[in-house]
């Protein structure tokens, strides 16, 4: 099977069929992040449309020794902020009224873990995944792009840093408030059922 590199160099060397098969091989793993990101259907797919547009546009820029991936991600990632920061503003109120909340410093597996029920293992493939979407929608966007890009994209820190342009530091310290927030937001939906049992 062809590299997502090389299908790209094929389609600049003029093979639309390769261009065909990155976008389907895509389709999936991408607008499933741009879903999630902005938490509406019609946008993710009106944004990943937009990034494969880019992609189209730019793809005789693109380093082929470079991965692909990386790239493609940071031009939907931004699509995703661009169309959160129009929609921010057309709104009177702020998206963004989190306050300050004071972190807990505790390890990854138990900022995850709730009493009684522990969040599943790979929660987009439970019976909770609507309930996670809801979850990661409510997030703040800073916290939302780097749970999806790192936990749900699996991209390490250093290609968060590089996709985002921010500190390493940023990354994590981050993705620790987003786990946080996560966390915290799980806990009170699980509560919220057990109280109505």
């Amino acid at each position: 099977m062809a590299t997502d590199e090389k299908l790209l160099g094929d389609f600049v060397k003029g093979d639309e069929a390769a261009y065909a098969q990155l976008v389907s091989r895509y389709q999936q793993e991408l607008y499933g992040f741009l879903q999630r990101f902005v938490g509406d259907t019609a946008v993710a797919d009106d944004l990943f449309q937009e990034t494969f547009i880019q992609v189209y546009r730019s793809a005789a820029k693109f380093d082929t020794s470079r991965r692909l991936k990386p790239w493609l991600f940071t031009i939907a990632a931004n699509k995703a902020r661009d169309y959160l920061r129009m929609s921010q503003r057309k709104t009177i109120h702020s998206l963004d009224g989190t306050g300050g909340h004071q972190m807990q410093q505790t390890a990854l597996l138990d900022i995850l873990e709730t009493p009684g029920k522990p969040v599943p293992e790979d929660l987009m493939q439970t019976e909770d995944a609507e309930a996670v979407r809801k979850i990661v929608s409510q997030m703040p966007a800073m916290y939302r792009e780097v749970l999806l890009l790192s936990y749900f994209q699996h991209f390490a820190y250093k290609q968060i840093a590089q996709m985002l342009d921010i500190p390493l530091g940023t990354v994590k310290s981050r993705l620790h408030a987003a786990l946080a927030s996560f966390a915290e937001l799980w806990r009170a939906r699980q509560n919220g059922k057990t109280s109505a049992n």
